[in-house]
Formats: structure tokens, C-alpha cells, sequence
């Protein structure tokens, strides 16, 4: 009696599962039949069609810019260009050498004429007309310049500060066993910032074929910091002579951190310099008021009396 309750109990869960488990199974086929009857197929577009779907820039500013990049580039010298394409590099900028040359140009137009309006049509005297003439038209000529300067410094200061992780990185790596180019590929797996795609450049030219030294070379020429300079001068040495790579990064990397230590002991003892003007010409003119006023007042009060 007791087994066979067991046993229709035990039936009637297992009904009632398989029949969860169908009315479950025929609810999704049923959803997935409405979403297949639900779908839209989308309709071929015409050539028309998609270029009206893109934007405005990529439709009209764009190739305007290329052309009279184009124009420019021709008539550009040589030297001028590489010059553009090296500072880009540097900055991290993909922004192509005539996009760059044409917004400079633009930029400078634009000083030019706002300098000239100034200059012939603003109501004010004859030396500040010519001051502020003067002022549109440095910032016209040096604005691009200054904001890629600007990008090129930050970017270094991204490098410097990941650069002693990423070699102590490379240091395990290569005593692990790896050599130089699979503990290469591990920064660039576990690291993201500029330094990881300056060395994702590295491997792929070395993949399509380039020499490692001017791969590295090249490197160290983008981004143009002296700790770079020296950790690629230690790693061309070390390949020359022999020596142990893991060993030579330990190396480099102590230096950096010695470096970055005098360069922070540096900036310390310069603030003393860097404060001196905000104290004398903000906060002890404060302090004076503060401390020196309410006796200066009472002393012209008592002054006044005796005057009387």
C-alpha cells in the first residue's frame, strides 16, 4: 500500500512537469512564431537612398576638405608635410595630414579676417584696435597648433605613467619563459592606453615584415620621451650583446622609478617658488585686512577725538 502511494505520487509529479515543461515549450514556439510573422524584412535600399541616410559631414564637409587638402598637399612642400604627419603621430591624432593642413589654413583665414574687421571697423583707439588685431591673428596661426601640442603633452604624460607597469609586466612575462614579442602580445591583451597601441603597432610591423630595431625606432620617434628613447636602447643593446632581456627591463624599470622619484622631489621643491605670488598678492593682502583693520580703524577712531 505504502509503495504503491510512493509510486502515484511520484506519477503525478511527473505528470504535472512534463506538463509545465509542454505548455512552457509551446508558449516559446508560439512567441517565436509571432516574432517570425512579426518581422519585417528590410527593403533594399536605392544608391539615393543611402546617400541621404549619412550625414551631412560625411556627405558634403568631407570631401570638400579632401579635395582642397588634396590641393594643398600639392602645392605644400615636402618637408612641411612630414612635419604634419610627425606631429599628429605624436598627439595620437588618425586625423589625416590634409584634413589637419586644411583646418590650419581655415583657422589662420579666419584670424586674418577677424583681425582685419578689428582693426578697420571696431570703435576704440588706434593701439588697441592694433592689440587686439594682433592678438586674433596669433590666435588664427598658433590655435591648431596649440591644441596638438597640447594633446602631444598629455599623451607623454599617459606614456610616463604607464610605462613602469607595463615593463614590470613585461619583466614577469619574460620570466615566465615568454620571449620579447609574446610578452609584447601580453601588455597589449591586459593594457589599454597609448602605450598598449604604440606596441600593437610594433608587433603588426614586425608581422608584416619590418625589422624589430625600426619598428621600435619608429616607436620611440611617435612618441618622443626620453624614457621610451632609453628603454629602446636598452632592448636593441641587450639584443646585440646577448644579454639577459628580462634582466635588462628590471633595470629599466628601477631606473624609471628613481627618475620618476627625482622628477616628483623636483616638483616639491619648487612649489615654495610657485606659492610665492599667491601669498603676496592674494592672501596677505587678506591677512592684513583681517588682522591689521579692525586696530587701524580704532586707532582713526581715538585720532579723531583727540583732533576734537
Amino acid at each position: 500500500m505504502i509503495l504503491l502511494i510512493i509510486i502515484l505520487v511520484f506519477g503525478a509529479i511527473s505528470v504535472l512537469v512534463a506538463g509545465f515543461a509542454a505548455s512552457s515549450r509551446r508558449m516559446r514556439v508560439s512567441e517565436r512564431i509571432s516574432e517570425v510573422r512579426g518581422a519585417v524584412v528590410p527593403q533594399r535600399l536605392t544608391p539615393l537612398e543611402e546617400e541621404l541616410q549619412r550625414s551631412f559631414y560625411t556627405r558634403i564637409i568631407t570631401p570638400i576638405l579632401q579635395r582642397v587638402g588634396t590641393l594643398i598637399m600639392r602645392l605644400a612642400p615636402g618637408q612641411a608635410l612630414a612635419q604634419s604627419r610627425m606631429k599628429l603621430e605624436r598627439a595620437g591624432s588618425r586625423m589625416p595630414v590634409p584634413t589637419f593642413i586644411v583646418l590650419r589654413t581655415i583657422s589662420a583665414v579666419i584670424g586674418c579676417v577677424a583681425a582685419v574687421y578689428v582693426f578697420g571697423f571696431a570703435h576704440s583707439e588706434l593701439k588697441m584696435r592694433l592689440l587686439y588685431a594682433a592678438g586674433l591673428l596669433v590666435v588664427g596661426m598658433m590655435l591648431p597648433e596649440y591644441l596638438l601640442s597640447s594633446a602631444t603633452q598629455k599623451r607623454k604624460g599617459l606614456v610616463r605613467k604607464a610605462l613602469p607597469d607595463i615593463i614590470d609586466l613585461l619583466v614577469v612575462s619574460t620570466e615566465a619563459g615568454a620571449g620579447l614579442d609574446g610578452a609584447l602580445q601580453e601588455v597589449v591583451r591586459r593594457k589599454t592606453g597609448p602605450l598598449s597601441e604604440e606596441f600593437r603597432r610594433v608587433l603588426t610591423e614586425v608581422r608584416l615584415g619590418k625589422r624589430r630595431r625600426d619598428a621600435w625606432h619608429d616607436m620611440a620617434e611617435r612618441v618622443d620621451t626620453e624614457e621610451l628613447r632609453m628603454l629602446v636602447s636598452a632592448l636593441h643593446q641587450a639584443e646585440q650583446l646577448g644579454v639577459s632581456i628580462a634582466n635588462t627591463l628590471r633595470a629599466q624599470s628601477d631606473a624609471l622609478r628613481t627618475k620618476k622619484s627625482l622628477r616628483i622631489r623636483t616638483l616639491a621643491a619648487t612649489l615654495s617658488v610657485k606659492m610665492l605670488f599667491p601669498l603676496i598678492f592674494f592672501i596677505f593682502p587678506t591677512l592684513f585686512i583681517v588682522v591689521i583693520g579692525p586696530g587701524a580703524l580704532a586707532m582713526a577712531e581715538n585720532m579723531r577725538g583727540f583732533g576734537q
